[in-house]
């Protein structure tokens, strides 16, 4: 048995479930191949992964990549498919070109393929004949399916694929790379504040995230200045906003707007094995998005043992966070309801906090990278 697993780009996060499913595989007597489209980091600069990528891997393109070159990806993959003669071949989404590419050259050479998905049916307004149209030409072609939690199965349930053809698994992150980097931080704050310093001096909220519209910081930053307001100046805490992106002049003309630049932070783009620091020493984690297919970072924030505020329509939110539990739920759209939530996490004592995160790492438990690899390994015994 020879297992083909394709992602555009291998990050941080892809290296850890396929180690996993390199493991997995090996323990069955399975070979087992990952492909990236690119060694282009896109959007996320992953730092130097050569220590994470432990499993056979094969790289169509090299330096930067364009549209048109991504379609040259797609021609390329046929010729190493030919190569690799796989057995079963794992298919990220079915909009790519990339996976086009990999189910047509499947569909001819009769191979099992598995779709990895995370798409929801509230992700986007929806059209039920072109929904049944990408069904019949694309997604139903395919003979499994990795989803990342229930609202991406009920999605495509809903388009008629089989549910006992779902499996689960797909979005996880490396948990005890967030645990222990994290537990160290808390446990030296001053060594973590050495290596970060643009942490600040006093507890926050952070927020890791894309700086675009549909992520919702512009109305996150409004219901901070109504919580510094509500709770006072003294005992509210800093914010920190890590990202980058197009909506970031705007985010500092608004924080400068409302005089809150001497606590509101916005240090960029941290780095995958800098995460940990500006985790441990977090309060809270936020996740304001008005539409979020999964959130990643939600893993990431449970995995660091931090008590979670998330917006109802983050599709890990459902799963992930217990309500009143290990972190609180609100409507992204009611600014008063985002406010509610900050103020009350920071009013809790540290030992009801540290319940929460606690809690957040027992839920996170379930959503590792050996269930990416148990979720490939389930799905590709079930079709064959």
């Amino acid at each position: 048995m020879h297992t083909v697993t394709i992602f555009i780009n291998i990050g941080s996060y892809h290296a850890a479930r396929l180690r996993a499913a390199y493991s997995a595989c090996q323990q069955r007597g399975w070979s087992f191949t990952a492909v990236q489209v690119t060694d282009n980091t896109l959007e996320h600069p992953w730092g130097d992964l050569k220590q994470e990528i432990t499993f056979p891997l094969k790289t169509l393109l090299t330096g930067n990549c364009t549209s048109l070159n991504l379609e040259q990806a797609a021609n390329a993959l046929a010729n190493l498919l030919d190569n690799l003669q796989p057995d079963a071949v794992v298919i990220p989404g079915w909009g790519f070109p990339i996976s086009r590419a990999a189910l047509s050259w499947c569909r001819c050479h009769h191979i099992p393929t598995i779709v990895m998905s995370e798409t929801k049916w509230d992700d986007e307004p929806r059209q039920w004949w072109k929904e049944k149209l990408k069904f019949w030409l694309r997604i139903s072609k395919f003979d499994a399916a990795l989803v990342g939690g229930n609202l991406h199965r009920d999605y495509l349930i809903k388009l008629g694929f089989p549910g006992n053809r779902i499996f689960s698994g797909y979005d996880t992150v490396d948990n005890d790379h967030f645990n222990q980097t994290a537990y160290r931080a808390r446990q030296n704050p001053e060594t973590a504040r050495k290596q970060q310093p643009q942490i600040p001096n006093k507890l926050y909220f952070i927020v890791l995230t894309r700086l675009l519209k549909r992520k919702n910081v512009h109305r996150l930053v409004t219901a901070y200045a109504d919580y510094r307001q509500h709770i006072g100046v003294e005992q509210a805490w800093d914010l920190v906003i890590c990202g980058s992106g197009e909506e970031e002049s705007n985010i500092r003309q608004l924080i400068n707007e409302l005089k809150l630049a001497n606590c509101i932070h916005l240090p960029g783009f941290i780095p995958y094995q800098a995460l940990g620091d500006w985790y441990g020493l977090a309060g809270a984690f936020v996740h304001p998005a008005l539409l979020e297919p999964w959130g990643l970072v939600v893993n990431e924030a449970c995995a660091a043992g931090l008590p979670i505020i998330c917006s109802r329509t983050v599709g890990s939110a459902s799963e992930l966070v217990q309500d009143g539990r290990n972190g609180l739920l609100f409507d992204p759209e009611n600014t008063q309801d985002i406010t509610r939530t900050l103020v009350s996490i920071s009013q809790m004592n540290a030992e009801m906090r540290m319940e929460m995160g606690e809690l957040s790492q027992k839920i996170i438990a379930n959503y590792s990278p050996e269930k990416f690899a148990e979720g490939i390994c389930n799905a590709i015994s079930h079709i064959l």
